[in-house]
């Protein structure tokens, strides 16, 4: 007896099951079947193509795959030709002489995907294939996000798979290079080249375009390629740039061509708001340029650049519009001068919208964090705070102008955090259980610490005989006064104390 359903009720049922059942419940009838194998065989991920059993049955099923992820070494050959219904692919592009070279087959046959994702593993293989990759995925009408690693190809050619792609939202290019292929061009892009032309940096003409995040890993950089490519996203909202040894120089002294740039970045990208920086060669000078251009900036992250950690935050201190703004600090620097704890404590204190504050080398006084989430800093506490500030922090507030954003009314100091990752520094070393300390950093201590360091350790096993005030006091106010996950921030917290 053939035991019916609605299929809306066995969709449901279908989330719930785990493969052993999905199978089983495949077997019961025809209805079923189509219902069961369509959750089953849904996704396919890389480590799934090490089964044999399982590659064995993927030309019977293919039909069923809607999301397919293979390693350059999975046999991708076996996805049979009725593979048609993907809106998700992440493969390898190789050689059609190579054992798994089908992937743009498959592709070929999936005009509907909304999520590409494709690696050209070596340079030669990029060259030889990526133009004939451009001009199936310039007929993909559904793509929102693509990704490619081993962008190799004619100047021009991301140009054109954008405008050839108005309704892209995220982009990501791994090793761009300009080279010319050895394989034929893509006849559209050739025609498009051509008609184009020069081109010229026009909004008006592009203003149906609506990639929002565009990210750059290990490019050959330059300031007038970059222009162009943007041209087409005037709704850009988030840059992420990872350079190489083949940037332009993000430096005004050395490169007068860079500031230029920055005004021309801020008519391109008016409402971008997320920027991240690594690698890239520049200096303190041209990031205060650079963020001229982005004045609504909620999120930045810098890694592995010349900049000093504590010059990067007086910079964003210096800059008046983020009190407003700012919600995200990243800073993964590999600095040797570590931000003084003042300035750290500024950050908190002026971006009051602050969701995330991640700086690797950044500490902060564990008695100046409570009184400022106790909300204890009066006035002449302000002043005091002032008074020990760089120069050019102080010069910011001329004109009646509050440097520190406290006329703003976005909330207390804190009130929004989710995330704290600096090191906080309390008065001695009592101040919490040696267990927070690290051990590297204690080896290092004289050999006369040792026998505080002993004892210590004793005290911590003793329970009721040694208490921590001062760290319970900034516990209860983080967990009471910000969005912070307290529990989990014993987990990775960092402290020290004054030597």
């Amino acid at each position: 007896m053939d035991v019916t359903l609605p299929t809306e009720v066995l969709i449901q049922v279908a989330e719930y099951l785990n493969p052993a059942d999905l199978a089983i419940a495949c077997c019961v009838n025809r209805t079923w079947f189509n219902t069961f194998a369509s959750r089953l065989w849904r996704s396919l991920h890389k480590d799934q193509f090490a089964q044999e059993g399982l590659l064995e049955a993927l030309p019977r099923y293919s039909s069923f795959v809607r999301e397919l992820r293979c390693s350059r070494f999975g046999k991708l050959s076996q996805v049979g030709p009725e593979c048609t219904r993907l809106y998700r692919i992440e493969v390898p592009v190789l050689t059609p002489d190579q054992e798994n070279g089908c992937a743009l087959e498959i592709l070929e046959r999936n005009p509907d995907l909304e999520d590409v994702s494709v690696i050209f593993p070596s340079q030669f293989e990029a060259s030889q294939l990526l133009m004939r990759f451009v001009g199936i995925a310039v007929g993909m009408k559904k793509l929102r996000r693509l990704s490619i690693d081993g962008f190799i190809a004619p100047a021009m050619a991301l140009e054109y798979l954008l405008e050839m792609q108005p309704s892209l939202e995220e982009l990501s290019i791994v090793l761009w290079q300009n080279a010319a292929p050895d394989a034929v061009l893509d006849p559209g892009f050739v025609a498009w080249r051509e008609q184009k032309g020069v081109v010229e940096i026009n909004m008006a003409d592009n203003g149906d375009r609506t990639a929002a995040a565009l990210s750059l890993v290990n490019i050959e950089f330059t300031f007038e390629t970059f222009l162009k490519l943007i041209q087409n996203c005037p709704l850009l909202e988030s840059i992420v740039l990872e350079g190489s040894d083949q940037c332009d120089r993000f430096r005004p002294a050395d490169t007068p061509s860079f500031i230029p740039f920055c005004e021309q970045l801020k008519v391109l990208c008016p409402r971008l708001d997320q920027l991240s920086l690594k690698s890239m060669d520049i200096s303190n000078e041209g990031l205060e340029h650079l963020l001229t251009a982005f004045p609504r900036l909620k999120r930045i992250a810098i890694a592995d650049t010349p900049m000093h950690d504590c010059d990067i935050l007086q910079t964003l201190l210096d800059h008046q519009g983020y009190a407003e703004t700012l919600e995200e600090i990243e800073l993964t620097q590999d600095s040797t001068t570590r931000p003084s704890a003042r300035e750290t404590l500024e950050v908190l204190r002026k971006y009051r919208r602050l969701r995330k504050l991640c700086v690797t080398n950044g500490t902060v006084m564990a008695e100046a964090l409570i009184q400022l989430l106790s909300g204890s800093n009066d006035a002449k506490q302000d002043q005091q705070q002032q008074e020990h500030l760089p120069a050019t922090s102080q010069g910011s507030g001329q004109d009646g102008q509050d440097p520190l954003g406290h006329g703003h009314d976005a909330g207390l100091p804190g009130q929004f955090l989710e995330r704290l990752d600096v090191t906080i520094v309390g008065p001695s070393k009592d101040w919490a259980p040696s267990k927070y300390y690290d051990e590297d950093e204690e080896a290092q201590i004289a050999e006369e610490e040792e026998e505080v360091r002993d004892r210590h350790r004793m005290l911590d096993y003793g329970g009721e005989l040694f208490t921590y005030p001062l760290l319970d006091t900034l516990m209860s106010l983080l967990r009471e006064r910000t969005l912070l996950d307290v529990d989990r921030l014993k987990e990775y917290m960092r402290l020290d104390y004054v030597l």
